[in-house]
């Protein structure tokens, strides 16, 4: 009974809470109060001048893609390193796939590896898929099968039908039981299903 205050406590005394609460209202809009993206964007930046995390990976999307705001590459960058650095999931994420992308910076797979890792870690699903396709094509690395199924079978969590592809042809191929072979089989199917060309194309090859 004593606990429960105590952890909504602990959640209001984040930097910045108040702030990023009445942004992510505003950025959205609700049935009492109508989205206001200029004044969702004052709160956002005053939470993320605090120190808030998730609220310098809002800032970094409002530049990213000029919402409220001229495009800013630079300062998109800028919040969402400063996010991701504070722990935020997202923002790790995303300076991942910045790196793995090369996207407004030199490409660099083992600055992008590590941060999917530490998203990954925090159980982001996107991050966990990036690393199931880094370890399985060896992006930066030797290819490394097993870290890659590891990876993606958290990912397949999710219900998307990519990771679902990716596992399910990795387990195949690497099966040495019927049973792993099965499995396999099971999750290109279940990508298949959900109308994924490639799995619908190695499904065909699998039945013939």
């Amino acid at each position: 009974m004593i606990l429960i205050p105590f952890i909504l406590l602990l959640a209001c005394s984040q930097p910045g809470s108040s702030d990023l609460e009445q942004a992510k209202l505003l950025m959205h809009g609700d049935s009492l109060t109508s989205a206001d993206t200029v004044l969702a964007l004052k709160h956002f930046r005053s939470a993320a001048q605090k120190g808030n995390a998730e609220a310098q990976y809002h800032l970094g999307t409002y530049y990213q893609y000029g919402i409220g705001v001229e495009k800013d590459a630079t300062r998109a960058l800028d919040w969402y390193k400063r996010a991701a650095k504070g722990g935020d999931p997202k923002a790790q994420n995303k300076m991942g796939m910045i790196y793995y992308s090369g996207s407004g910076t030199d490409q660099d797979y083992a600055k992008a590896l590590t941060w999917f890792t530490r998203s990954a870690k925090r159980g982001d699903d996107q991050s966990q898929y990036m690393l199931g396709i880094m370890y399985s094509r060896g992006r930066g690395m030797e290819p490394d099968t097993a870290k890659a199924i590891h990876w993606l079978e958290k990912s397949v969590t999710n219900g998307h039908p990519y990771p679902q592809y990716l596992l399910g042809k990795l387990l195949y191929e690497t099966a040495e039981t019927p049973e792993q072979r099965e499995a396999g089989y099971q999750w290109v199917k279940s990508a298949a299903d959900q109308g994924m060309g490639h799995a619908k194309e190695l499904l065909r090859t699998m039945d013939n």
